[in-house]
């Protein structure tokens, strides 16, 4: 049984393979977003990204029907998805409406505070704080 030389232009076709599937590789992982657009038309929900914060816990970006959540989960708890409004400044502006109100509403709630009693005793207000964290504590023996 004769053993036969590996003639040149099996080494080049070999070559040529390799390279068209280096390329291949390359040209599918630099457009690969247009590629999934192109072939997932007909799915309604995509998942758009992944972030692993810890070994346990990871967050995922979800997009349905052009509109993004946020998908929060983690070992041992339910996980939670909420709405991803991105780069919408409506919800900026609702957010500072509503940090104004809070503010407001507390300012109102200090003024009544010091309108009723004046300064509020400090060692009451410590001792009830104590009786808060140890219920144990009082004046019974």
């Amino acid at each position: 049984m004769q053993v036969q030389d590996i003639s040149l232009t099996q080494i080049i076709v070999v070559l040529l393979f390799l390279g068209a599937l280096i390329l291949l590789q390359q040209l599918l992982k630099n457009n690969k977003f247009s590629f999934q657009t192109h072939l997932n038309k007909k799915k309604r929900i995509r998942l758009i990204d992944e972030f692993g914060m810890s070994n346990a816990e990871r967050i995922r970006l979800i997009k349905v029907d052009d509109k993004e959540y946020l998908y929060f989960f983690a070992k041992g708890s339910s996980p939670t998805i909420i709405p991803h409004e991105g780069k919408n400044t409506n919800s900026i502006k609702r957010n500072l409406e509503l940090k104004k109100l809070a503010r407001d509403k507390y300012e109102e709630t200090s003024n009544e505070k010091e309108q009723k009693g004046g300064t509020p005793n400090i060692l009451s207000s410590a001792i009830s704080n104590a009786r808060k964290m140890n219920p144990k504590l009082g004046f019974k023996k």
